[in-house]
């Protein structure tokens, strides 16, 4: 059943305000979540910017570029553990609110199954690495939400109302301001809301989100002569995301007392899996230099999804109906609806460059391309013209890039990184959603052990549409990444 959740009702009004906007909530909105990646994998990797598409040797190259595993000349075994400390700082008519979330978890857990040949060993084949790996792509645990008190801000009431006397009461979440005596039919035909629902206004959201999506992926990269490394990959992908909205209106009485009090809740619980190949190319025109080369296709997902709304009302003093009576409370709640959807996100395609400095270290740098508005949905339960057509119009091009370096000192490593990763967004707007990236780290490399130590600090903004207006949203995310590897 198509038209459930509550956002997509807003969609037409949400067209007028793209250039400022930006975003429109709903199916365009899941496509572009899920085809959006960081820069994840070991702390090394991480504490580099993730530049990997040139860099061999790397539990990373498993789910980045395979060709990498071609460097492998002996089994290795590792894991990563990391902390995050998320901070979103909403701001709406000058007033912020601050929200903090924080998340541990295993990001990267891998093992790659050397196959190399001994140095004296004839053959221009030099053997291979398989290797196979459970990496988190992406994290969608955060918290954020805004208040205003403005006087003349609008109320979502004021939409509703316009609808209702355009279309006629609807079914749904819609529909639910009309159950909870909030917006009520009037003599001589038509629609307004509650006489509760004074001039002045207060209103407040939270949202809660929660999930991620990882990868599990099995690969194996070849060597010939030392000089071209190549590689295959197969990725199967798994997405959880809940969401909560809690969107409150509280109205004001000449008195300063409250007249009119909703709460409208609602509930999405989505889960998902996909499929994906990559191929990569690894070559060293000269013992300094890798050239790296990485393709992704598009991940082919098939989601499931729950969603459901309540909403609850209170009239002070209570409310007069002609038909119902007194009414001094109210409430009204949606059935559960279940749908589905196929999503096929965009391939990605990236280079690379790798230059070492002998043993004291290297410098290494990618550059990635995207094309957000090539993501696709399909559905056999409902019509999925409308939301291709806004991916399209909404979303454009990026080319992501990072540069990471690493000085090495007998078995101590240091490294630093950046990385910039361009708006998703066709239209350039009020604010830019791009996300740049710091990084840092160091590690210990033993005979059969390394130990790795990584931080990253995220930065990016969001708009978020809360009618008539539009909420900003800093962003900031810590991450500090411990990786332990063993090899055998």
């Amino acid at each position: 059943m198509k038209g459930f959740k509550l956002i997509l009702s807003l969609s037409a009004l949400l067209a007028l305000h793209i250039s400022e906007v930006k975003a429109q909530a709903g199916y365009a909105e899941d496509a572009l979540r899920f085809s959006q990646f960081g820069s994840t994998g070991s702390a090394r990797i991480s504490a580099l910017g993730g530049s990997g598409n040139a860099l061999g040797g790397d539990i990373s190259n498993i789910h980045n570029n395979p060709a990498g595993l071609g460097f492998y000349q002996n089994s290795e075994f590792s894991f990563t553990a990391g902390y995050s400390d998320w901070n979103a700082s909403t701001s709406l008519w000058g007033q912020n609110e601050n929200f903090n979330t924080t998340n541990f978890s295993l990001p990267n857990l891998g093992v790659v199954i050397s196959r190399a040949k001994m140095p004296l060993e004839l053959g221009d084949w030099r053997g291979g690495s398989f290797g196979i790996s459970i990496n988190r792509q992406a994290s969608y645990n955060n918290d954020f939400g805004y208040f205003s008190n403005q006087l003349d801000q609008g109320s979502i009431l004021d939409f509703y109302v316009d609808d209702y006397n355009q279309n006629g009461v609807p079914g749904g979440t819609d529909g639910l301001f009309f159950d909870a005596f909030l917006i009520n039919p009037v003599d001589g035909g038509g629609y307004d809301y509650s006489p509760n629902a004074t001039l002045a206004l207060e209103k407040a959201e939270k949202v809660e989100n929660q999930g991620s999506m990882s990868q599990i992926s099995f690969s194996y990269g070849g060597n010939y002569k030392n000089k071209l490394f190549i590689g295959a990959s197969l990725g199967i992908s798994s997405v959880t995301f809940r969401s909560t909205k809690t969107y409150e209106e509280t109205f004001i009485d000449d008195n300063n007392q409250t007249s009119l009090f909703s709460s409208l809740q609602e509930n999405l619980s989505l889960e998902g899996s996909g499929l994906n190949i990559g191929l990569g190319l690894i070559y060293k025109p000269v013992d300094q230099l890798n050239i790296g080369l990485n393709f992704k296709s598009p991940t082919w997902n098939q989601f499931n999804e729950e969603y459901d709304a309540d909403i609850i009302a209170n009239f002070f003093p209570p409310y007069q109906d002609p038909e119902f009576g007194s009414i001094s409370e109210s409430d009204a709640q949606t059935d559960i609806f279940v749908s589905s959807y196929n999503l096929r996100t965009p391939m990605r395609m990236g280079g690379g460059l790798t230059y070492f400095f002998g043993k004291n270290g290297f410098i290494t740098a990618d550059v990635n391309y995207l094309d957000y508005s090539s993501a696709n949905l399909s559905s056999n339960v409902f019509n999925t013209e409308q939301d291709n057509t806004e991916i399209s119009n909404l979303y454009g091009q990026t080319i992501n890039y990072s540069v990471g370096g690493e000085f090495r000192l007998d078995k101590f490593r240091l490294r630093a990184g950046y990385a910039y990763f361009g708006d998703p967004y066709a239209a350039t707007g009020n604010i830019s959603q791009r996300t740049t990236q710091f990084s840092g780290g160091l590690g210990v490399k033993l005979s059969s052990f390394t130990i790795d130590l990584g931080i990253v600090n995220s930065s990016f903004m969001k708009s978020y549409f809360t009618y008539p207006d539009t909420a900003i949203i800093d962003n900031n995310r810590t991450t500090g990444l411990l990786t332990l590897g063993f090899s055998f």
